[in-house]
């Protein structure tokens, strides 16, 4: 594929451009109001199931592992089949497996749905997010690719509000199946989104092709260099965000006598931080680039979690220590400058299989940091989980440098001649053999 055969993209949002947006968005507030609530409905479902410690963080830690599960499978399948299906088939998944959990009654049938949930999950953001990519106008994508994963706090307002002060009212299975409901509206959204056109140029071009050189395809450069330099990230990022955040809700209740109210303000405020927070970096992503804004935001992260670690048992039962909580969550919202980023160091061929693997298989690994929190945190206190993120997040800010600037770039760009598909076309059979 040749650099120029790919069509600008139009530099202005239309209706396509919106719809496409909103149906990636409203799949991403259902991923994070899923992991969010689970943190409030593992209490009283612990209590109900006779759940151990081991058992809860088990809980947290399979949900993870099959987010990353999920992106490798149906990353693959997002650059076969297209975007579209793919933000449809998990949705389905993940919807099933959330009303199923409402009728589970023993801890092995809370596993195999929550797993499958996770499933569904895992493909949902590397299809949404090549989506948006290749949809919405080049210099705009740092903010657009930021307000998608701003969908994330919006979720976590969602499952603060429901865990917080709706579960306590009707339980824990009527809040499962409640759930599930919603996400038939995104069903309803996402059957009128098309198709990416920068992926449809592609698959158009190359259906000639009758093989594929794998090795190329997927070689070093163009694949599993950037990948391994996006899934370090990735695994910098979730490893401090859900050590930290995982068994806070559990901690608060359990060793601090928080009421699910008052917790539920906690998390509520953690996502009003996260909010501002990736409004910012859409803003700074595009005005001043994609390294630096991973960078300072790591680097806020870190301070605001170490004033956190500081401040800990003194303003612990004080509104003050929302202010820590807040600078620490302004920054813990790496992961929306790695929409961008990450889009804009895949070739189309490979996009949704990069962006998801490396950003699921980073969430999935961060099913160890639940682990980890479970045997501190009843001998320790919770000061030394947040000590660890402070140091994965600085770890995070100098990471982001290893990473080239992207900033402005078409995509059209990384399909860098002689390696689009980089695809082998069937052998003419002379004449004097037919």
């Amino acid at each position: 594929m040749t650099t120029n055969s790919l069509p600008m993209q139009e530099e202005k949002m239309d209706k396509p451009k919106y719809k496409a947006f909103f149906g990636a968005y409203i799949g991403w507030i259902f991923d994070y109001y899923e992991i969010f609530l689970l943190s409030f409905l593992v209490i009283p479902m612990a209590a109900a199931l006779s759940l151990t410690t081991v058992q809860v963080a088990s809980v947290f830690s399979v949900q993870l592992a099959f987010l990353a599960v999920g992106g490798v499978v149906f990353g693959y399948l997002g650059d076969k089949v297209g975007r579209k299906k793919i933000l449809i088939a998990t949705l389905v998944i993940f919807t099933l497996a959330t009303l199923m959990r409402g009728f589970t009654f023993n801890y092995e049938w809370l596993i195999l749905w929550t797993a499958i949930a996770g499933f569904g999950l895992g493909g949902e953001y590397g299809a949404a997010q090549a989506l948006v990519s290749e949809t919405v106008p080049s210099r705009q994508r740092g903010f657009w690719s930021s307000m998608l994963y701003s969908g994330a706090y919006i979720g976590i307002f969602l499952g603060a509000t429901v865990g917080g002060f709706i579960l306590p009212i009707i339980g824990w299975r009527w809040t499962f199946i409640l759930s599930a409901l919603p996400i038939l509206f995104a069903l309803y959204l996402r059957k009128d989104v098309e198709e990416s056109v920068v992926w449809e140029k592609e698959v158009k071009e190359n259906a000639d092709i009758v093989k594929v050189k794998w090795t190329q395809k997927y070689g070093l450069k163009r694949f599993w260099k950037p990948f391994t330099i996006a899934l370090i990230a990735a695994v910098l990022q979730y490893f401090a965000y859900y050590g930290i955040t995982n068994f806070l809700p559990t901690y608060l209740v359990q060793y601090e006598g928080f009421e699910m109210g008052a917790t539920g303000w906690w998390l509520f405020f953690t996502a009003f931080g996260g909010l501002v927070g990736s409004v910012v970096a859409g803003y700074t992503t595009d005005k001043w680039g994609r390294r630096i804004t991973l960078s300072y935001l790591g680097v806020v992260a870190a301070l605001g979690g170490l004033a956190l670690y500081f401040t800990w048992t003194s303003l612990i039962h004080s509104l003050w220590i929302l202010v820590p909580i807040f600078f620490l969550y302004f920054g813990s919202n790496g992961a929306s400058v790695f929409g961008s980023l990450f889009s804009e160091i895949f070739p189309t061929d490979v996009r949704v299989t990069g962006i998801s693997w490396a950003l699921q298989i980073g969430r999935g690994l961060s099913a160890i940091p639940p682990l980890i929190t479970a045997a501190v945190f009843p001998v320790y206190g919770y000061q030394p989980i947040i000590l660890g993120g402070v140091v994965l997040f600085m770890a995070l800010a100098l990471w982001a440098w290893v990473f080239p600037e992207t900033k402005n770039i078409r995509l059209d760009e990384v399909d860098e001649p002689g390696a689009g598909a980089v695809l082998e076309k069937p052998q003419s059979v002379p004449s004097n053999l037919t």
